[in-house]
């Protein structure tokens, strides 16, 4: 899932301002495949363990010594729409932790900040990623 309308994230107790993309990034961790005796086809595929990780792009404009580390915990939440207005917002949430931080400058992209983050189930049962409308 990419998604380009969110420019303000918040995590735990901080707000990260100029968010130029949100990417959520769902892999099998673990996979089945199986096949049967008599065709060459896969007969049985599923995905037991799941990872979910969320980059968060963020354009950086002045010093930003007090930056997220890994390792911090919190909840991630942001409000995202397909067009950017409050027409079909949806509100994002997650618990998650900071797995990676790393920072970019270029000429022509300037300075940027990229927070990788893994997603934590409540239960470890339940999709740890909940879409609700924004109110």
């Amino acid at each position: 899932m990419l998604l380009l309308t969110p420019r303000v994230v918040r995590f735990g107790d901080a707000t990260w301002e100029d968010v130029s993309a949100v990417v959520v990034d769902r892999s099998a961790r673990r996979k089945v495949v199986e096949w049967s005796d008599l065709w060459p086809h896969v007969a049985l595929a599923d995905v037991p363990e799941q990872e979910v990780t969320v980059r968060v792009v963020q354009g950086i404009t002045r010093d930003a010594p007090d930056g997220p580390k890994p390792g911090d915990a919190g909840e991630l939440s942001f409000d995202c729409s397909p067009a950017g207005t409050d027409a079909a917002r949806q509100r994002v949430r997650a618990q998650a932790v900071v797995l990676d931080v790393r920072h970019e400058l270029s000429v022509k992209g300037g300075a940027t900040r990229t927070v990788t983050l893994v997603v934590v189930s409540p239960d470890g049962a339940a999709d740890p990623v909940v879409v609700e409308a924004a109110g």
